[in-house]
């Protein structure tokens, strides 16, 4: 059964039993055409107000300095007392510094077409619009009512999306254009009003994929016909597939004719290393690396230097799993992204998390806003609602996609493939 057969089914029947429609010039369909006018309206103007104010939080960060300071956390004791004017004095001030070196979000305008230090990404040149224009009419046909028949299809799709593992606000988000584009709409039946109804369902869905969605391949060619070496830095949480996403990358690059380095800056989980490093050998690139403990930073550093030194084309920096909600870990992957300013920073996501996926994706953007996602295991029984959630909530899209265990199991993610596999 395909993820939205039974509302498929319900819509259908409904379309059969003439439940959904109204004759045109009636009473009621001119109530519903003001309807359909006034969410139209409201939508533009949730748009206008998104793109005015910002929708994502950007992170500021202090000035460099201020980090290496106060890096460590210092625990306040309740039952001690401060004896003299100068220690209380002293204790205020590394508590206020302290304060001030913690991250500020602020709501701000993202330039979608931007990575994290500011360089710029390539458009893709692919139209992910659906025109409807072959199923609607500018006079007679049949209006869509709304009404207690339509609602009930309505809360089976809502059902079905929040079963598919798609965030609460993501599926509003659907529910609300889907209701302003069907409400009202004048479509010709003879084209099959169930069919129409999945077309719209669609369009809903492919708005959520199409967060300033940017071209992995042109991005990269654009970056090395610039300068070199191009740093691309790997993120994410544990066991999602860092490593082998960052070989696969790594093939991909060579594949076109580029010479890379693969970084080994996750440094503590035991076997990182060698399992890159035998990554490296299996794809004949070179891996710089550490002993285990060492610094992620400065091998990452190293693995710049180097490629600069030998005239490599690309560094793709592996640096450690971890999870979203350790502070002292994620202050090391902004400690990296200081040092090296990677020209693009890819989180790694796994469809099989689900809603999961999509909580570790916000607060990774939150703490270390990335420029894309890498979607891995779609080969697999992910619902999907992982993918749509996921470019809807971080403002950052899909651009990679992981099919199998291969190395050239890694493609550019589709959205139009995607909403098939997921719908048919």
């Amino acid at each position: 059964m395909g993820l939205f057969d039974r509302f498929k089914r319900q819509t259908k029947e409904a379309v059969d039993a003439n439940k959904i429609t109204v004759e045109e010039d009636t009473l009621e369909a001119n109530k519903i055409l003001q309807e359909r006018k006034e969410l139209l309206d409201a939508i533009e103007l949730s748009k206008s107000e998104k793109i005015n104010l910002g929708v994502h939080e950007q992170v500021i960060e202090p000035p460099e300095d201020e980090w290496e300071d106060f890096s460590e956390v210092i625990e306040k004791n309740p039952f001690s007392k401060v004896k003299d004017k100068k220690s209380r004095k002293k204790t205020q001030k590394i508590e206020a510094a302290s304060t001030k070196s913690t991250t500020i979000l602020a709501k701000k305008p993202i330039d979608r077409m931007k990575t994290t230090t500011g360089r710029t990404l390539i458009a893709t040149v692919k139209n992910f619009e659906m025109d409807l224009s072959d199923s609607e009419v500018s006079k007679g046909g049949q209006i869509i009512r709304g009404g207690q028949v339509l609602d009930e299809i309505i809360n089976q799709l809502e059902t079905e999306l929040l079963e598919s593992d798609m965030g609460h606000s993501a599926v509003m988000e659907v529910i609300t254009n889907l209701k302003a584009n069907l409400i009202g709409a004048r479509v010709d039946t003879r084209k099959g009003l169930d069919k129409i109804v999945e077309t719209v369902v669609r369009r809903s869905l492919q708005n959520l994929l199409e967060a300033g969605y940017w071209d992995f391949d042109r991005t990269i060619q654009s970056f090395v016909a610039d300068s070199t070496p191009v740093s691309i830095m790997i993120v994410g949480v544990n066991g999602t597939g860092k490593t082998t996403t960052s070989a696969k990358i790594a093939h991909r690059m060579t594949e076109k004719g580029y010479s890379v380095v693969l970084a080994a800056a996750d440094t503590f989980r035991a076997g990182a290393i060698d399992q890159l490093s035998a990554h490296a050998d299996r794809i004949g690139v070179r891996c710089i690396k550490s002993q285990r403990g060492g610094d992620s930073a400065a091998v990452s550093r190293d693995a710049i230097e180097s490629a600069k030194a030998k005239g490599d084309d690309i560094v793709i920096i592996d640096t450690a799993g971890r999870m979203q909600n350790k502070a002292n870990l994620m202050e090391e992957l902004k400690k990296i992204h200081r040092i090296t300013k990677p020209h693009l920073v890819i989180f790694v996501a796994d469809a099989l998390a689900g809603n999961d996926a999509v909580t570790q994706a916000k607060e990774f953007q939150r703490i270390l806003n990335f420029d894309g996602v890498a979607l891995c295991k779609l080969d697999t029984d992910a619902k999907g609602g992982a993918a749509l959630s996921i470019a809807h909530a971080t403002g950052r899209p899909i651009v990679l996609a992981g099919v199998g265990q291969e190395y050239g199991d890694l493609q550019d993610f589709d959205p139009e493939w995607f909403l098939d596999s997921i719908l048919d």
